[in-house]
């Protein structure tokens, strides 16, 4: 599970419980109400894990290279009343790009319902995707967006890229997002400035929205990953800044990891610190219930496991 996500458990005195192995490239997790989790699958996989028994529960077409293919899941916030399952994947067909599509779920299997977002950048070398999506305590969809090594398109108000975006669960531009009737620019932009980020969490009590974000890996002469503070319409800085730097209005990353240690998704516990995946091995998820429930992430890249108390 990586040197960090060790640290962790140790720190905390937590125990380290396998989950389930033999998953192809898994990436992000999201829990059903009966206690079943869903798991994605880069290549274009969504498995379900039930009572011990793991079976696949959909499979979508995508473009699988790099960092890229089926990427982020997150349940509508009303599940299962809106029986909603999202996802974010990237495609070729039609032109290459990445989407946000949901899934109606029925059960032990979901099948395709429609895009919900479409004209998100890729490129065919399939880097800096971005790909978290989840959904806030104000109900509205989050997604994050790289900047597919295109550096200026972070700056680019009218590009989706390098950005993280809020849409109703329809896929509209979320009422009060910062640029709505700017001309010229996106109206789902909610912040600007990003190069890949990977996570999103908010603050279970002050509602704050924190995002991990990978800096560069050492081609600009430094390689800092972030976790950011995100306010409605800042701009983080890429490609002008990257790790610490002056970056007005918008405060400075109040964590920047060291190079190496490139940070997955987050959760904010309560009474705690800020936590994240281990490097290169995908996200940490909490179940239901404001993070009081095991942490569960991705060892070795291919096996999800919990954390428990001693």
């Amino acid at each position: 599970m990586g040197l960090l996500g060790l640290g962790l458990a140790r720190g905390q005195g937590l125990r380290v419980e396998e989950v389930v192995g033999g998953l192809e490239v898994p990436w992000a997790l999201a829990f059903l109400p009966d206690g079943g989790m869903l798991i994605s699958e880069r290549p274009g996989r969504i498995r379900l894990f039930r009572e011990d028994r793991l079976s696949t529960y959909a499979e979508l077409s995508v473009y699988h290279r790099g960092e890229s293919g089926l990427l982020g899941l997150a349940l509508h916030p009303r599940f299962p009343q809106e029986p909603y399952v999202y996802a974010y994947r990237t495609v070729a067909e039609g032109g290459l790009r990445n989407q946000v599509v949901r899934l109606r779920h029925l059960g032990e299997r979901g099948v395709l319902d429609r895009v919900v977002l479409d004209g998100i950048p890729a490129r065919p070398h399939g880097l800096h995707s971005g790909g978290r999506i989840a959904f806030g305590p104000d109900g509205m969809l989050y997604v994050t967006t790289g900047e597919v090594y295109e550096r200026e398109l972070a700056q680019d108000l009218a590009s989706l890229g390098g950005k993280i975006l809020r849409l109703t669960p329809e896929g509209e531009p979320a009422p009060g997002n910062p640029f709505l009737g700017r001309r010229g620019a996106r109206p789902e932009v909610y912040s600007l400035g990003h190069r890949n980020p990977q996570g999103l969490a908010w603050h279970p009590r002050t509602g704050e929205l924190f995002s991990s974000e990978h800096g560069p890996s050492g081609e600009l002469g430094y390689g800092h990953d972030e976790v950011n503070l995100i306010v409605p319409g800042g701009n983080y800085g890429w490609p002008r800044v990257g790790g610490e730097g002056e970056r007005p209005p918008v405060p400075g990353p109040p964590l920047r990891l060291a190079p190496g240690l490139p940070p997955g998704e987050p959760r904010l516990l309560p009474g705690g610190p800020l936590r994240g995946g281990p490097p290169g091995a995908g996200p940490f998820e909490a179940r239901p219930g404001g993070g009081e429930g095991p942490l569960a992430g991705f060892a070795g890249g291919d096996r999800p496991f919990r954390l428990r108390p001693p």
